[in-house]
């Protein structure tokens, strides 16, 4: 947050200089990030290549019109030719709720199935996953216009700080000496979900800086924010919850009369006493603010295989909670 707001100072400036890695020595098998792809195809190419042992390629499959298969293939993190081996570090490329992985959980290959040949991996936490093909979709109307279909699998021992975008990452060992772009340095150190797993090779002074013209426009944004609060919070209940069933209605859904709070939300003072005193008769931690270690525990749960619905037992907060915190940290895909 200190780099994207501007207020870098040397109080982040030491707890960046504390992960440098000394002597060149970090843990083995942890993604290394870089700002050119030359450089990630070598050392992925290099990794593979000192692995003996049979390969297995899967191929990307594809249907609908070139322009738009196009753009697919350029927003999936899969390659279309992805060749794997027993030993190879790889990474998730995509969010699958059932089996409990998500864009960014690492793993290593430790076999293939005897009949389909997907690619059994053993992730951080020491679960075993088999890693079926999933597609890529572009809908319109509620029909698929175009679909890319692969193992969401991809190399892990390098990428680039581009294609991390997005991903959520228990480590990451990254050479930021060489970023030559606005905002890579602050895309590649917001990948790390802890301080304590970034590995720092080396970084330049323009690795930490946001362009101006997005500090410009961020001020724009949080200040068009803080109006659109005021607003509405001078709007009465009633006339919110006419708004909202007015929004439902004209996007084709469905509206149920009985109230349902906004999931994670506090409740209207009006409600907060009986209402709440029933609910909490349940669930003792419903809406509360939550703290940095209510949600490393949460998150620790869940990519241990924990259900949302034992994460909810065990935390005492609903089931909509959890899940809303879930798809806040980016763990799940909001449906």
């Amino acid at each position: 947050l200190a780099i994207r707001h501007d207020t870098f100072g040397e109080d982040h400036e030491e707890q960046i200089k504390s992960r440098y890695v000394q002597n060149g020595k970090f843990p083995e098998n942890i993604t290394k990030l870089y700002s050119h792809n030359l450089d990630v195809d070598r050392v992925n190419n290099e990794r593979l290549l000192e692995i003996k042992g049979e390969s297995f390629k899967f191929n990307m499959e594809s249907i609908g019109s070139l322009p738009l298969v196009t753009a697919l293939k350029k927003g999936c993190l899969s390659p279309e030719i992805l060749v794997l081996k027993k030993g190879a570090v790889v990474m998730c490329t995509k969010n699958n709720q059932k089996e409990h992985f998500v864009n960014g959980t690492l793993g290593t290959v430790i076999d293939f199935e005897s009949f389909s040949k997907h690619p059994i991996i053993k992730t951080k936490n020491g679960r075993n996953i088999v890693i079926a093909p999933m597609d890529w979709t572009i809908e319109e109307n509620g029909k698929i216009k175009a679909k890319i279909t692969q193992i969401p699998l991809r190399l892990a021992w390098a990428m680039t700080v581009h294609k991390s975008q997005g991903m959520s990452m228990d480590a990451a060992v990254m050479d930021l000496s060489s970023v030559f772009e606005y905002g890579q340095g602050y895309v590649a150190l917001s990948r790390v979900r802890r301080l304590d797993g970034l590995y720092l090779l080396g970084c330049n002074e323009h690795a930490l800086k946001v362009h101006p013209q997005i500090l410009e426009q961020d001020s724009l944004f949080q200040l068009a924010s803080e109006e659109a609060k005021k607003t509405f919070d001078n709007i009465g209940e009633e006339e919110i919850k006419k708004m909202h069933k007015n929004f439902v209605l004209a996007l084709g859904g469905k509206w149920k009369e009985e109230k349902i709070p906004h999931l994670g939300a506090e409740l209207p003072s009006s409600e907060r006493g009986s209402r709440l005193g029933q609910i909490r008769t349940k669930h003792q931690n419903a809406y509360k603010k939550w703290t940095p270690e209510e949600e490393k525990e949460i998150v620790s749960q869940f990519e241990s295989g924990k259900s949302i619905r034992n994460i909810s037992a065990l935390s005492g907060r609903q089931v909509g909670g959890i899940r809303s915190r879930l798809i806040k940290l980016g763990l799940i895909e909001e449906k």
